[in-house]
């Protein structure tokens, strides 16, 4: 009889209260161990979400097995085991190792076959890129009520936040919104920052006797909040807020920051912001020769020879239309539906996720709910103040706000990642073709997708590819079918990057 340790997880505590699957867990592997004659030495179980590798549990069970020289792991399924890929590899190391996936009906050890592998692989990703999917959804969700308005982060001087009918707005401070006035019509009028603010607290104008620094007054100076827009992440947007200055008073103050403009070209380059100097680092830069020719080289900013080094245009394309085509043949043909299939299955297993975490949730937001109404009848009662009741009803009411953002957001996941997937493998086949037609800002756009650090170097052009796609092109595993261990490690925990990634989505809409 051989021995075995029984490992079984759920993802929170309170799914442990909630009794979701720990204990059905460890009757399912129990009842496989009688059946093929597993004595099982020991029990690990573990009730913390493990974003991170070195959950408690885990680590015991490491280092258990090794001390013992135990070599059967029985697990319920792969989410279960590890939701990490540090995980992922701590276990593939360990020699002679046999995991037996009960519920999938899948033992996994160093004598598998590739493909059993790469299936196994993929279904690791899964358990990752659920959390990473769902936090994305999330912060989807957070931009389009950006989109729609609303302003997520404190409001700047001459604003305030605010609570109305339980959803957050941001109103005018009338106190500090004569300051912010006066000091756009100071700068405009030919005062410098410092003079601005000298001038501000002569007038007894300065917001609450606070002296803001001059970095400080450039922000504000800056800032387009103040026209009712608001820049988050380099993005405008416009907000719902009311406008404190005109736009013809922020303009003024945006030319005075601004009298000289960047040269322009009549000659649009390819490849520029793109490429760096292997020497000192600086952009390369393009220049029009004879009317014809296009040549790429250093600014040399930073002094030395560089601007000598030159590549034309030409062979620039040569290089990525090359390292594009290779990108397209990386897959075997034989593989390609099996991947396809992969997916599908991945598909499913997410479904598990879902409906366990959209119970949590709701149980969650109907908790929320009864402690709002009772808080609600305490006020009325007289039993607490105005203040304590405004103050634990606006924390309970954005709990719940967040978490009915969470609940709207895991179909979405789910759609996504599928699709997402699909178009993965569908650019990677038609890369060359997508790549050949495309205008130059999606040349870049493509370029950008896979792979960074373009630098050029005593005549060669280096690119380094993203992690997904060295895999592809590199690892004999996918090139050959050969026997040996598959690193799968940076292929899945980088393929979840991309399966969202927004340029596949418009590189679908324009084919």
């Amino acid at each position: 009889m051989k021995n075995a340790v029984i490992y079984a997880r759920v993802s929170s505590k309170g799914q442990e209260k909630e009794g979701f699957s720990i204990p059905a867990q460890i009757e399912l592997l129990e009842n496989y161990a009688s059946k093929n004659s597993f004595n099982i030495i020991k029990k690990f179980t573990e009730s913390e979400t493990a974003k991170k590798a070195g959950r408690k549990a885990f680590n015991e069970m490491l280092a258990y097995i090794k001390e013992k020289n135990i070599n059967i792991i029985l697990v319920e399924k792969t989410d279960r085991l590890y939701r990490n890929f540090k995980d992922y590899i701590l276990l593939e190391d360990i020699k002679g190792l046999e995991i037996h996936l009960v519920k999938e009906g899948t033992i996994l050890s160093e004598n598998s076959k590739s493909h059993e592998k790469l299936i196994h692989g993929f279904k690791v990703l899964i358990a990752k890129n659920y959390i990473d999917n769902l936090r994305e959804e999330i912060n989807k969700g957070r931009e389009e009520k950006i989109k729609q308005g609303g302003y997520p982060h404190k409001a700047p001087v001459g604003y305030k936040n605010i609570r109305i009918n339980s959803k957050a707005e941001v109103v005018i401070d009338k106190e500090k919104a004569v300051f912010v006035k006066r000091l756009f019509e100071l700068y405009a009028s030919g005062f410098s920052a410092k003079e601005a603010q000298r001038k501000l607290i002569d007038e007894g104008l300065y917001s609450n006797e606070k002296v803001y620094a001059k970095s400080a007054i450039l922000k504000i100076l800056h800032d387009p909040f103040y026209i009712g827009k608001m820049e988050i992440k380099g993005v405008i947007y416009d907000g719902k807020h009311e406008p404190l200055i005109s736009i013809d008073l922020y303009n003024k103050v945006q030319k005075m920051f601004n009298q000289s403009k960047a040269r322009t070209h009549d000659v649009q380059f390819d490849y520029t912001g793109l490429i760096k100097c292997g020497h000192c680092g600086c952009q390369l830069t393009a220049e029009l020769k004879k009317g014809k020719y296009i040549y790429y080289h250093c600014t040399g900013k930073r002094g030395g020879n560089c601007k000598k080094d030159y590549i034309r245009q030409e062979d620039i394309e040569k290089v990525f239309a090359a390292l594009i085509d290779k990108i397209a043949h990386s897959i075997p043909d034989d593989l390609f539906e099996e991947i396809k299939q992969v997916i599908k299955d991945m598909q499913r297993t997410k479904a598990d996720y879902e409906e366990i975490t959209q119970e949590s949730i709701l149980k969650q937001i109907n908790t929320l709910k009864k402690r709002i109404d009772s808080l609600y009848a305490d006020k009325l009662d007289g039993i607490i103040t105005q203040e304590f009741w405004e103050e634990k009803h606006n924390k309970w009411q954005q709990e719940k706000d967040l978490l009915y953002a969470k609940l709207q957001s895991i179909s979405k996941t789910s759609d996504r990642f599928y699709e997402g997937s699909n178009l993965l493998l569908k650019f990677v086949k038609d890369a060359p073709q997508l790549y050949s037609r495309s205008c130059p800002d999606k040349k870049r756009a493509i370029l950008n997708l896979i792979g960074s650090n373009f630098v050029y170097k005593d005549k060669k052009l280096s690119v380094e590819l993203s992690s997904v796609f060295n895999y592809l092109i590199n690892n004999p595993f996918l090139k050959n079918g050969g026997t040996q261990r598959a690193k799968l490690e940076l292929f899945v925990s980088n393929l979840q990057k991309l399966f969202t990634n927004e340029f596949l989505f418009d590189l679908e809409k324009a084919a």
